[in-house]
């Protein structure tokens, strides 16, 4: 059985999260080479979850949300640096001009300027307030690349092991259908004898007939558990995915005595979600900072340019000399008379209170998700010796039957009862197991932990 263990991969530390992204990034540059259809790909569940770190575009998508938002964090820090502009300026007038006095005349001139200049109009409320914002901004979608991880990597996890159910119930069908083909033909030996009724013998014909239909059936369930799993690591359609696990691995990520009041407080505490809001929460609170305060703040318009100026009459450049112009604004704006400045924070103030109980909401579901998957966990861990013990009586009942036919004294349908309970049990058992680790991980999940196994 594997070991389990907990690691925040996207921790929330700055090193962390940085080494984790570079990570990620360096899968990323793989994503469009698909692995060659020709080589099987033999996987257990670690290698899964490690293949979804690699592969998953929707990993790789939330890495792109992460550079786009840390791009606009350096947009936010360079709001009060000039823009530098390098180049020259030409024009030419040929015809009829007004001077200032309001005369009209007739005229052609020329000018030419080459050199640098410099720009700036800002908002010094917005320079100060949105590199906070953007930095809250940033961290949110830090944390929504948690939550987006977490979330694939239940996915895929769920995918693999849908997929070894399929394989392990494809296999439960083929043991049913050897054990009613060896019933069908032992029934119609007695029958073809004189010892056994016709119709016993066209009845247990019927389960090779029912069983081969399951068979069928199975095989689309492995199809289809398969396409589900390489949809999310990313594989080529014709890769052959094989695992390397002949059975269900039972998972125990958590001891049997663990409190359902820690587990909640725990969660409440590492989700990712939560954290995720917490930034939303502090972006939208600068964000109000700035529109409430930009109306005392002062706006800064400022212009600079050097360098050779000249012109002349005509079409010719005269007079070239060096030029300083400098230009300098400093306004305050109040948008409708202050009614869209104050219409702009009502907006932001109600913006802030949805978030706030948007986080209320999230707490809720937080409890209820953890509450859940307790439940369903004890549950299912309470269900497998069951599962087990109904699968040994039943082939311990299907084999007694057996031997009563061959001994006369037992009954063709009491044997094809039996075969059907004890097939029963099998894919019963199969669904306790894989309905048990599903809980284990879904509470693992719902704790804050990204799903991380023999790592």
């Amino acid at each position: 059985m594997s070991a389990v263990r907990s690691r925040a991969v996207l921790g929330r530390g700055t090193a962390a999260r940085a080494l984790a992204l570079l990570a990620l990034a360096l899968g990323a540059l793989d994503l469009a080479r698909p692995l060659r259809a020709d080589e099987p790909l033999r996987i257990d569940l670690a290698t899964a979850l490690r293949l979804a770190d690699e592969r998953s575009l929707d990993v790789a998508i939330y890495y792109q949300r992460v550079g786009a938002a840390s791009a606009a964090l350096t947009q936010a820090r360079v709001l009060a640096v000039p823009t530098i502009r390098v180049g020259g300026a030409s024009d030419q007038h040929h015809g009829t001009i007004q001077e200032t006095a309001g005369n009209v005349v007739d005229a052609d001139r020329a000018s030419r300027f080459v050199g640098v200049g410099a720009g700036l109009s800002v908002n010094i409320a917005d320079a100060i307030f949105q590199p906070l914002a953007a930095r809250q901004s940033l961290d949110a979608v830090r944390a929504a690349t948690d939550v987006n991880r977490h979330r694939v990597l239940v996915d895929v996890a769920t995918a693999y092991l849908s997929l070894l159910r399929a394989r392990a119930a494809s296999q439960a069908v083929a043991a049913a259908l050897d054990r009613a083909n060896d019933l069908a033909a032992l029934t119609a030996s007695y029958a073809a004898a004189g010892e056994g009724l016709l119709a016993d013998a066209q009845m247990a014909a019927v389960q090779p007939l029912y069983w081969q239909q399951q068979a069928l059936a199975a095989r689309e369930s492995v199809e289809s558990a398969t396409a589900g799993l390489t949809q999310l690591l990313h594989l080529d359609s014709g890769v052959a995915i094989e695992p390397m696990e002949s059975s269900i691995p039972t998972l125990e990520l958590y001891p049997v005595d663990e409190k359902l009041d820690a587990l909640v407080a725990r969660a409440l505490e590492a989700r990712p979600e939560r954290e995720q809001l917490d930034a939303l929460v502090a972006a939208s609170e600068e964000s109000l900072k700035a529109q409430r305060f930009s109306i005392f703040i002062p706006s800064v318009s400022l212009n600079y340019q050097t360098g050779d100026f000249g012109g002349a009459p005509g079409s010719s450049i005269a007079n070239v000399d060096h030029r300083d112009d400098l230009n300098l604004q400093l306004y305050w704006q109040l948008d409708g008379f202050g009614f869209g400045h104050r219409a702009r924070v009502e907006a932001k103030e109600a913006q802030l209170r949805e978030i706030g109980l948007q986080r209320d909401k999230l707490h809720d579901a937080i409890v209820a998700e953890v509450r859940e998957a307790y439940a369903s966990t004890q549950s299912r861990r309470g269900q497998l010796p069951l599962a087990d013990a109904a699968v040994e009586r039943a082939t311990r009942a299907y084999e007694l039957n057996r031997d009563r036919i061959y001994d006369k004294q037992g009954l063709p349908l009491e044997a094809l009862a039996a075969m059907q309970a004890l097939a029963t049990a099998e894919l019963a058992r199969i669904d306790a197991l894989v309905g048990y680790d599903l809980a284990q991980i879904r509470l693992h999940t719902a704790l804050g932990n990204p799903l991380e196994i023999g790592r």
